[in-house]
């Protein structure tokens, strides 16, 4: 029999945390595991994408094109829940559905059906996507799994809710980057400026109430467009960062910040309803609701004015944090290395 190979599905071009993760996933396989040997591939609707050159240190330039499938039962398809309209393309190989965004999923799979397309886009954009082969029945693509891999304990309780049986499903998380890590104990010694850092992209309408409703002596700051390097400096320099947009899967900026010392603040949605997602104390969780307002703002004054009693909170997430790159390879090796 050839060698098993494990085909992880990619779109081509797009620089978030989930496609980072999966080129992680195809390095972290090549590297821990004798056997089966792993090729990161990119999906046929973004051909015309440039790869993104900062997860060459994963894969070189060593990516394959979704015709390049080997599709017989040695082999195994891992697709992100975005790819799901993909399924059927495949008869032989084993298919494994990666959960690394709940959220996501929800929005695409409305436009899955004919009447969903319908009712989203309209009757003629719903014919138009009707020929070009592009519906897909949701129910019979998570149904011809194999396994659902699930990056958060958001994603197992979603996967559990579709009636997905235990046995079918494993944990596999991620971690955040190494440069995070690496200088932890270094971004904890600096001066501490008091101001409150948030990510414009989530949550923009709460946070922008808080904002308003705070006294004028609170400073903001919004990251958006920087560098690893640049979001680190902001991070380790800052006593708080905010976070009341909704929480996909296990998100990487309340972990980043958290790393760099910052306290951590978050709303209760998706993944950060789960003590195990986002592992911070209770009163450092609010539901985003006006009412909610003050309680918070409290909250934020208190990080402020008492960041060296506060930042204690942080330190058993602190603590699962550095763990995560070392328990994702084992599960790594626990699901791929039979």
């Amino acid at each position: 029999m050839s060698m098993k190979k494990i085909y992880v599905l990619c779109p081509k071009g797009v620089k978030t945390g989930g496609p980072e993760l999966l080129h992680q996933l195809v390095f972290t396989i090549n590297t821990l595991i004798d056997g089966p040997k792993a090729y990161l591939t990119y999906t046929s609707g973004t051909l015309e994408a440039t790869p993104i050159d900062a997860y060459r240190e994963y894969i070189g330039d060593s990516a394959i094109e979704q015709s390049q499938i080997e599709d017989n039962d040695n082999n195994i398809i891992i697709f992100p829940e975005t790819d799901l309209n993909l399924m059927h393309k495949f008869r032989n190989v084993k298919k494994y559905i990666w959960w690394l965004s709940v959220d996501n999923f929800l929005t695409i799979s409305k436009f899955s059906t004919f009447s969903g397309y319908r009712k989203e886009k309209g009757v003629l954009r719903a014919i138009k996507h009707a020929l070009t082969g592009d519906l897909y029945d949701v129910n019979v693509a998570i149904k011809s799994a194999e396994k659902h891999l699930c990056q958060s304990v958001y994603a197992i309780d979603y996967a559990k809710s579709l009636g997905i049986s235990d046995d079918k499903i494993e944990y596999l998380a991620d971690y955040i980057n190494d440069l995070y890590v690496k200088n932890s104990s270094e971004y904890a010694k600096r001066n501490k400026i008091s101001r409150v850092l948030y990510n414009p992209k989530k949550g923009k309408e709460f946070t922008q109430k808080l904002i308003d409703m705070a006294p004028e002596s609170i400073k903001w700051v919004p990251l958006i467009n920087l560098s690893n390097e640049q979001v680190a400096d902001y991070l380790s320099s800052s006593k708080l960062y905010i976070d009341f947009g909704n929480h996909p899967g296990m998100d990487r900026f309340p972990r980043e910040a958290a790393t760099c010392g910052c306290c951590v603040i978050t709303d209760k949605r998706g993944s950060a309803k789960f003590k195990e997602d986002v592992n911070i104390p209770d009163q450092y969780k609010f539901e985003d609701k006006e009412e909610n307002i003050p309680a918070i703002l409290k909250q934020i004054e208190y990080c402020l004015a008492n960041y060296d009693v506060a930042t204690k909170d942080f330190e058993n997430y602190r603590s699962i944090i550095k763990g995560q790159k070392s328990r994702f390879a084992e599960d790594v090796k626990k699901i791929f290395g039979e």
